[in-house]
């Protein structure tokens, strides 16, 4: 649970003609991750290998695959198939069914394409010849003239042209549309150009050139209109067809796919392996607990014709990261390898992360209402994002969020939508709602700790600072375990960094001693009471007064032994991880910030909301209730989405610094997770 699992380090050599059954079986196994040998290791006799002689003529049929699947627009995603093919019923037809496949896709898509190309070139025309549909106008009588000019296009101030015109010559025809955009064809003689380009410019002329053709541009129109229906039919008909025949061969793409990647990987691998003229040799990482069934499975298979040799691993080895986790946990492996994948030697902190990031979430959220609508769309989130891992993994995040925050809302807050349950102590008057006052019958759910209250203020506070201690102390703790047989200067350092760590936390506690002595009472009774006032908490409080503030002789200890360690192990410059280790602590804080402010804004929107719902007017009445469900929502998105930042956070920046290096391989198995289609 807390180490990736154990890998052995494996050599496998065979002859040659042993190869193909070789890869056969490891891929069956799937237990295989495949050391690539390079050519740094390669001398005269040993070489990199090359792919089979199959790996062509398998390539070349699955790119034709995959080309087909796209040019149908087909996304396995959304395709479901009734059945998974075996690999014989897809070995039996797929050479005759590809190019059968690929002739018709390539005809249907020419043929489309073709019907697409033609529908914008009409178009196109239509679009040019429209401007002249409107003068009625024949398309020859534009053009052709050796004595005049002609202008065709549309102008700003018609206006101004036709006041204008004449004074330049009578010699003229100017042809107008009745349309608002004014088209107009000026036909003047050809030595008054000049002049009539500039009058046209002046009023802010635009040319439409004149397309080919002669006759009515309304009979082109028409003719071109009644094209683009018959091709507008055609195009849908060989939509459908495609769309049928992409129905009808979804599975069967799907499923070769699948299987000719499968036979590309198995017919690439050996440029993994080293290879010499007559045998192969392949260095991979077995999980210890596969290892015996590996070797008996090949043992028996190859007749014991391949050399199976298990090497000791070497501290400069870097074994592939495979994590043990139970169901629930594995889902947070996720979050961990946004992070960085584990190396091979961390401690792997993905429990630890299951139970404190929901915890520390939901106490930031803390009220019932938030954490049933976060369960809530946490399932629709996993409803949503079925087909994606990663979001499916954070739909989960969400739930158990959303859970722990229902726990603390219910027995911690007694709140829900930031209302209490009941009316907290001293807090009378008409704008002090509840849930008991608003629905008139009383509800027995005290608020423990009220947010809004300074008490409650110093409570959280105290909570997260002891939160903050038991977290990092943990991460200082694991990363002790880690280094004290790699590096011992850095598990003395973090030696060190605990005992200050524990010497802020005492001298914080005892700050807070009223709020800390509130929780202890329940305990005066009780047989551990003896050694608490007895013994620990004198022990604890005693100290000497520096500026008016009590310091304990015991933090004070740990502080100067924890000092001292730092600096004969790390030297001065060790002194900037205490400065560290204090912010960080510090850091922690957070938890209480979030939650008050999440709550001062309920509690603000609330007055606000509840003021216009019970103002007795009809309208204002409704008008809070949107606005109330409004701010409500408001709330929620922002406080879900600050306490899931700040979560990750404190895990990513102080808890994992104290540990974690990251930077793993991941396992990879020599093998392929089949969707479509299976061996038997």
């Amino acid at each position: 649970m807390f180490r990736p699992q154990e890998m052995t380090r494996t050599l496998l050599i065979g002859a040659k003609q042993d190869l193909e059954h070789t890869i056969e079986l490891l891929h069956t196994l799937e237990v295989v991750h495949i050391i690539d040998f390079t050519t740094a290791e390669a001398d005269e006799h040993l070489t990199l290998g090359a792919p089979t002689t199959k790996a062509s003529g398998v390539s070349q049929n699955l790119l034709k695959v995959r080309s087909s699947a796209q040019m149908l627009s087909l996304n396995p995603e959304k395709q479901t198939i009734s059945e998974k093919l075996s690999e014989k019923q897809i070995q039996h037809d797929i050479s005759l069914k590809i190019q059968d496949m690929e002739l018709s896709v390539l005809s249907l898509m020419e043929t489309k394409t073709r019907l697409e190309e033609h529908f914008r070139k009409l178009d196109e025309r239509i679009r040019q010849v429209e401007p002249f549909a409107t003068m009625d106008l024949p398309l020859e009588d534009y053009q052709g003239y050796d004595h005049l000019s002609v202008f065709t296009g549309y102008v700003r101030d018609l206006k101004k042209l036709t006041e204008n015109i004449p004074t330049i010559t009578q010699e003229y025809e100017l042809f107008f549309s009745d349309a608002d955009d004014q088209m107009i064809a000026l036909f003047i003689i050809k030595k008054h150009t000049e002049d009539a380009s500039k009058l046209l410019n002046d009023c802010g002329f635009t040319e439409v050139k004149l397309p080919e053709g002669t006759g009515l541009p309304k009979q082109f129109i028409e003719k071109w209109t009644e094209q683009k229906k018959e091709l507008s039919e055609k195009l849908v008909q060989t939509t459908k067809d495609i769309l049928e025949f992409r129905k009808r061969y979804a599975e069967f793409i799907l499923a070769s796919e699948e299987y000719l990647a499968i036979e590309v990987q198995k017919a690439e691998a050996p440029v993994l392996f080293g290879t010499t003229e007559h045998s192969f040799m392949i260095d991979c990482w077995v999980p210890t607990h596969e290892i015996q069934h590996v070797t008996e499975t090949l043992e028996k298979e190859m007749n014991g014709s391949l050399y199976i040799q298990q090497i000791e691993s070497k501290h400069d080895d870097e074994p592939p990261t495979l994590l043990k986790n139970s169901k629930p946990v594995r889902r947070f492996e996720y979050l961990l390898e946004l992070y960085s994948i584990p190396n091979y030697r961390d401690i792997d902190p993905s429990f630890i992360l299951s139970l404190i990031f929901p915890l520390f979430f939901g106490l930031m959220i803390g009220d019932i209402g938030y954490g049933i609508l976060l369960i809530l769309f946490g399932i629709l989130f996993m409803k949503l994002f079925k087909d994606s891992e990663g979001f499916t993994n954070i739909g989960w995040y969400i739930i158990i969020a959303g859970i722990f925050s229902s726990i603390f809302g219910l027995f911690l807050f007694g709140d829900m939508f930031g209302l209490p349950f009941m009316l907290a102590h001293g807090a009378e008057g008409e704008t002090a709602y509840t849930w008991s006052t608003l629905l008139g019958i009383h509800i027995p759910i005290p608020s423990v700790i009220h947010k809004m209250e300074s008490l409650g203020m110093t409570q959280l506070l105290v909570i997260s600072i002891i939160a903050g201690y038991l977290h990092l102390g943990l991460g200082l703790l694991i990363g002790v375990l880690v280094e004290r047989k790699h590096d011992k200067k850095h598990a003395i350092t973090k030696i060190g960094l605990l005992f200050v760590l524990t010497a802020l936390a005492l001298l914080i506690f005892v700050m807070a001693d009223w709020t800390i002595g509130q929780w202890l009472k329940p305990l005066k009774d009780t047989t551990i009471a003896p050694a608490l006032w007895g013994t620990f908490i004198p022990l604890v409080k005693s100290g000497f007064s520096f500026g008016g503030l009590l310091v304990p002789y015991v933090s004070m200890v740990f502080g100067i032994l924890g000092i001292i360690l730092i600096i004969i192990v790390a030297g001065g410059f060790g002194l900037v991880e205490v400065l560290e280790v204090t912010s960080h602590l510090m850091s922690y804080t957070r938890l209480a910030a979030i939650c008050v402010a999440k709550a001062a804004m309920a509690f603000a929107f609330n007055m606000i909301g509840l003021g216009l719902i019970l103002s007795g007017n009809i309208i204002i009445g409704i008008l809070g209730v949107i606005l109330l469900i409004f701010m409500q929502l408001m709330v929620f998105a922002l406080g879900a989405l600050s306490s899931g930042i700040q979560a990750v956070r404190l895990h990513y920046v102080e808890f994992f610094m104290k540990f974690y290096k990251g930077e793993g391989l991941r396992f990879n198995p020599f093998g392929y997770k089949r969707k479509y289609t299976t061996t038997k």
